[in-house]
């Protein structure tokens, strides 16, 4: 479940601003040699979004926490991440928004399919920590929406623009996003054969 995504600055004014965020942030070497301008895979650092007071600043983080017997964990359910030990202290004071400009997702045959919102960037919610020095983000999944649940039977947590700044600083309006489903997205197959919204 949503284990690639991508990203594209120039796709968005939003995403050029989050990365020259990061440039003042990092400095410029550091995110000529960290930041994945395209497919974006486990393990590798990307762009997110956190708070710092009351500021929405961006990031660069890790994404996947290491689990038991070190493997990878990328992705965790938004319905039970209140009551999972590992996520618990990351969901009250952690979360983090992940830019996209699509995500993908594999029916039963393994056929990749693109989700976009067209004309916008995608923002997957997310949470980290801070392990070994280093954040590191998962992304949270939920029931599919029409637009996912013929491919997959779940998908990233997205929010809308103006949910941003309410999941990363307040903590009751983040609790109810959780719950809330997904706004409609394109879904288009990889072969360039099938369009449905």
């Amino acid at each position: 479940m949503c284990g690639r995504y991508q990203f594209s600055a120039a796709e968005s004014d939003d995403l050029r601003q989050i990365v020259r965020s990061i440039q003042k942030r990092c400095g410029q070497d550091e995110l000529n040699f960290r930041i994945i301008d395209g497919d974006v895979a486990p393990s590798c650092s990307a762009p997110v979004l956190i708070s710092r007071g009351d500021k929405v600043v961006g990031d660069l983080q890790k994404w996947g926490m290491p689990g038991r017997n070190g493997h990878l964990i990328i992705n965790a359910r938004a319905e039970t991440v209140t009551q999972r030990s590992l996520f618990r202290r990351s969901i009250a004071a952690r979360r983090c928004v992940v830019p996209a400009t699509a995500f993908y997702e594999w029916d039963s045959s393994h056929r990749p399919y693109l989700f976009t919102v067209p004309g916008s960037p995608l923002w997957l919610a997310g949470i980290y920590d801070c392990v070994e020095d280093v954040n590191c983000f998962v992304i949270l999944t939920t029931a599919p929406n029409a637009s996912v649940s013929k491919i997959h039977d779940r998908m990233p947590l997205t929010l809308l623009r103006d949910e941003i700044r309410p999941w990363l600083t307040d903590p009751e309006a983040a609790l109810a996003l959780l719950a809330r489903a997904p706004a409609p997205l394109h879904c288009q197959a990889q072969d360039g054969q099938l369009t449905f919204e």
